[in-house]
């Protein structure tokens, strides 16, 4: 199977069981987008690195391929799902991160993980996928927050 066809029976998978499952005149529904890798020159093994980034990316041309690919397959998934209440609005608040994250090359502790005197990490060992903070993720709790706060003032 390959990653995008599992992405998609996972998407269906969460929204179908949003349908069956879910009390949703009780229940927020909430649904985050994944958050790019964001390696330069290769993947995580083979000379991609992220390292001595310090500025977000602008040229959205160097977005990886994959990650227009996963976003094309929520929305394809994500239009063709009845999560529509009784006035016809959507249940399901969508907190888009990817296009906001895939810019962020800066956003994350790359070889500098480790603390002084035994860092720097080697090359194969970045991480950057898990940021420190503040950082990346409070951008997306600043959102979600922001979608919490729009939900108040309509009721």
């Amino acid at each position: 199977m390959s990653v995008e066809h599992a992405y998609k029976r996972a998407i269906e998978t969460v929204f179908q069981w949003i349908q069956s499952d879910v009390n949703r005149t009780k229940t927020q529904i909430y649904f985050r987008t994944f958050a790019p890798v964001h390696f330069r020159g290769g993947d995580w093994k083979s000379g991609g690195t992220c390292h001595l980034e310090t500025l977000p990316e602008l040229d959205s041309s160097l977005m990886p391929s994959e990650t227009w690919t996963q976003f094309k397959i929520f929305n394809e998934v994500f239009s063709s799902t009845s999560l529509l209440s009784q006035s016809g609005a959507f249940e399901l608040q969508v907190l888009n991160i990817t296009r906001m994250s895939s810019r962020r090359k800066d956003g994350h502790a790359s070889l500098y993980y480790l603390p002084p005197g035994i860092g720097p990490a080697p090359m194969h060992r970045q991480d950057c996928s898990h940021w420190c903070l503040p950082g990346v993720p409070d951008s997306w709790n600043e959102l979600l927050y922001a979608l919490f706060l729009k939900r108040e003032l309509r009721s």
